[in-house]
């Protein structure tokens, strides 16, 4: 069968090399050949539709979530109420006093100030420790009755030397 088939193709070649395929045969054959091409395009667009929706999601949770333990709004109304009252009296204290009795005064201010910042660290990272807060608490009213002190220390000095007609000079 094979040598018919040879012979017949020899006898014929003419025939052959004048007949070109039609385009709509080349459409088949090339469609048999690839036949997944299109949809492995739309195949990788879907994923990464999907890869791109879920990122976007994960994003949004993330930023959603809490960085760390809230404080609970009883403790940030009295810190806000705390904070007000001290910074009012720093201001009082800073229009009263030059500028080095002021670094006096306010030393202790300060390394009251800078361990507050250290409790808040630690209030972090402790998982809301009730004893934090707590001496957080402690530490604002310390600053707050500090202040006080010093204030009132200033009046006593000013009541002083209004008495004995002394100028007053702070």
């Amino acid at each position: 069968m094979g040598d018919r088939f040879e012979k017949f193709i020899i006898d014929n070649r003419n025939s052959f090399d004048n007949e070109s395929p039609s385009n709509e045969l080349w459409g088949r054959i090339e469609k048999d050949i690839h036949p997944n091409k299109a949809s492995f395009g739309l195949l990788w667009k879907v994923a990464a539709a999907l890869f791109l929706i879920s990122t976007i999601v994960l994003l949004i949770e993330r930023l959603n979530e809490p960085v760390g333990p809230v404080f609970s709004p009883e403790f940030v109304q009295a810190e806000d109420y705390y904070v007000t009252l001290i910074n009012q009296r720093k201001n009082i204290l800073k229009e009263r006093l030059n500028a080095d009795q002021e670094k006096r005064f306010l030393q202790e201010i300060n390394q009251l100030d800078s361990m507050y910042l250290e409790l808040k660290k630690t209030y972090k990272i402790n998982a809301a420790s009730e004893r934090v807060i707590d001496a957080m608490i402690n530490n604002l009213r310390l600053r707050s009755d500090i202040l006080n002190r010093q204030l009132e220390f200033l009046e006593n000095i000013k009541n002083e030397k209004n008495e004995n007609g002394d100028t007053i000079q702070m």
